[in-house]
């Protein structure tokens, strides 16, 4: 099977297991909030400009090049490691490696080239 078909259904495993356990995603930008909405996540969706302390258990779906990192750290010292859960953000980030990237918004290609077939 090619490798971003792979991606794409582990992606959508990925997004109905938090489904199911995460009520909150913090993200950089709009077309983050579109690739999570695109690819199934139901949960409330926050941007990291905005973002204000929560008791709630959150992922922090940043990018994962050297800015994104650094807005990452931030909230997790704004907000505490209680808090956040990091299963969710190193698999994102391995699933997305393993294609070469390094973005959430790249989530919408891969919806854009498979939600026919899968969806």
């Amino acid at each position: 099977m090619d490798r971003e078909i792979e991606a794409f259904l582990e992606l959508k495993n990925l997004i109905e297991k938090m489904n199911t356990e995460i009520p909150c995603v913090v993200v950089e930008g709009k077309k983050d909030k579109e690739a999570l909405e695109k690819i199934g996540y139901r949960g409330r969706i926050l941007y990291a400009n905005k973002f204000r302390k929560t008791g709630e258990k959150i992922v922090i779906l940043t990018d994962f090049d050297e800015e994104g990192r650094e807005i990452a750290e931030r909230i997790i010292r704004k907000t505490g490691e209680k808090n956040i859960d990091n299963f969710f953000r190193n698999e994102f980030r391995k699933i997305l490696k393993s294609i070469g990237r390094d973005d959430i918004q790249s989530i919408i290609n891969l919806w854009k080239k498979y939600e026919r077939l899968f969806c």
